[in-house]
This record gives C-alpha cells, structure tokens and sequence, in this order.
C-alpha cells in the first residue's frame, strides 16, 4: 500500500466514525511521520465521503421494524 493508498484508507475509516457519532467534528486531520518528516492533512468535511448514500442499512431496528413479518435481530 503506498503512502496516498494508506491516507485514503484512514480518511475513509475516520468518516465512517463521523457518520455514526454526531458529535466527532465532521473534519479529519491526519499526519504522516515519516524519514522525510511530518506531513498534516485537513479535510473538511464537505469533502468526506457520505456513507449513509453508500452503505445500505442492513438488520438495522428499522429494517426490523417496516417489515411485514419482522424476525428477531441478528446478533
């Protein structure tokens, strides 16, 4: 994984966290130490991706809920 592949995967897993906890900031920072040095990020969050158009809700209270023979959740 290089170094922009691994940053990438941190944002994406940071912002997963922000979607779930409304009271995170909404930003991510990220720093890089590395033989060259130390590198800072910023990203706002109007550039994070938006989990709740691209993860489907599955076995959520909802789902559980609106169906029409509701099952027990699945632990």
């Amino acid at each position: 994984m290089t170094k922009d592949e691994a940053e990438q995967l941190v944002v994406k897993a940071v912002s997963l966290a922000i979607a779930r906890d409304g009271a995170s900031g909404g930003v991510v920072r990220t720093v890089t130490i590395n033989s060259e040095g130390v590198t800072r990020n910023f990203y706002p969050g109007d550039t994070l991706p938006l989990w709740h158009d691209e993860v489907e809700a599955h076995d959520s209270l909802l789902d559980t809920l609106n169906a029409s023979n509701p099952e027990p959740m699945s632990t």
